[in-house]
């Protein structure tokens, strides 16, 4: 094939034509072409062609490419050197790998059952003591160091980062992660470990984000066997706790500029734009509470009245007890309905107050009717809604109580 320059719009490219083929293939080598040239002089160019080619796959070993030059913007990073020793394996034992994230000279390797790190161009040198040290190393992909506890990630869109903190779920073990500085952390523990080990398994998706706004991890478990195909909770850094379920599914999160944003149905939502509170991809739901009144664990008691302190317009959707005795609504005290219902909340200098009638299943020598005053147990579970879009509060709620003789 003679030699012939070709005007091409982009610089600095490799160019070839197959034989007996009028179609010319361009591949640019760098980031950006030559300086002031608007041509490239094709030439010769040999290559060969490996008929029998094949792909192999490898779910537990990395390898490297060349690297893109900034100084003279040669791109090498489809380069792959079978010639060099460019790859690494993790323990296949570990399952394949599932996620990775390069965080200063180190590049975390999440496994389904192992969490460990590779020291990039250093590798590690250990004392008689068993320390660790390291030290500058020829390979590019240095020693794999598994971190403490048998703890992997089978669900990499859990992943999230905040700063040097790294969040993730563990669906084999039904445990929700931190990896940081001081190793890794099961934060499903804080008060939470019994809910993870019930519902991760029972996740078909586990969508991770961490929310710069408000400093919380949160994590939507996903499937047709969670309670209403989903549950969106959220871990607050602050206090060290898991603290509110949500009412919406994203199907992705992020955090820009401090701003955290969800994907839902192809579409970007940004949350605390508005001061419309409750209200989730158009669509506005109630807030709720749930809580259990304990006070003298130990005594059987009748709850006769509810008491709180907040906004009004607050709502007993419901209470009952561990001895089987259930309350009737108590409506908020801004509600105008008349008539038998007795259980309002009544605004009593500033503290909003009613009894507690039951159902009529007294349960264990408990008088039933709808005008007998207390549910009788040891506990009760007690959940408040309030359905304004707009802020409100709720900042103690207690009950009067009579000790079971």
């Amino acid at each position: 094939m003679p030699n012939y320059a070709l005007e091409v719009q982009f610089f600095n490219t490799f160019i070839l034509r197959p034989e007996a083929s009028n179609r010319v293939y361009i591949e640019e080598s760098r980031i950006k072409g030559g300086y002031n040239e608007d041509f490239v002089n094709i030439g010769p160019k040999a290559h060969l062609v490996d008929e029998n080619y094949s792909e192999t796959r490898r779910d537990n070993a990395l390898i490297y490419s060349g690297v893109y030059n900034s100084r003279t913007d040669v791109n090498k990073t489809n380069v792959f050197n079978a010639a060099e020793n460019i790859t690494r394996s993790v323990d296949p034992a570990n399952g394949s790998i599932t996620k990775l994230h390069a965080e200063d000279t180190n590049l975390n390797i999440l496994q389904e059952d192992k969490v460990s790190y590779a020291l990039i161009d250093k590798d590690a040198l250990f004392t008689a003591e068993g320390g660790q040290l390291t030290a500058s190393g020829a390979k590019v992909i240095g020693q794999v160091v598994p971190y403490l506890g048998k703890y992997g990630c089978q669900n990499p869109e859990s992943f999230a980062i905040k700063g040097a903190r790294k969040y993730f779920a563990d669906k084999s073990r039904g445990a929700i992660l931190r990896l940081s500085r001081d190793g890794i952390t099961e934060i499903s523990a804080a008060g939470m470990r019994d809910y993870f080990k019930d519902n991760l398994k029972l996740a078909d998706k586990v969508v991770g984000g961490y929310d710069d706004s408000a400093d919380e991890y949160v994590v939507s478990l996903q499937g047709s066997n969670i309670s209403s195909t989903y549950d969106t909770l959220t871990y607050d850094e602050t206090v060290k706790g898991w603290v509110s379920f949500y009412n919406y599914k994203p199907d992705f999160m992020f955090s820009l500029n401090k701003e955290f944003y969800s994907l839902y149905h192809n579409n970007v939502w940004e949350h605390y734009s508005n001061n419309h509170y409750n209200t989730f991809y158009k669509e506005t739901v109630s807030a709720t509470v749930t809580f259990i009144a304990n006070g003298n664990p130990s005594d059987v008691k009748n709850f006769t009245a509810i008491n709180y302190e907040g906004s009004p317009g607050w709502e007993m959707v419901g209470s009952n007890t561990d001895y089987g005795s259930y309350a009737t609504t108590v409506l908020p005290s801004t509600n105008t309905i008349s008539g038998d219902i007795v259980s309002r909340f009544t605004d009593k200098e500033g503290k909003y107050y009613s009894q507690l009638m039951n159902t009529g299943a007294g349960g264990l020598g408990m008088i039933a009717g709808v005008g007998i005053s207390g549910i009788k147990g040891t506990t009760a579970n007690v959940t408040m809604k309030h359905s304004s879009t707009s802020e409100v509060e709720l900042f103690t709620v207690s009950h009067n109580i009579t000790i079971s003789s």
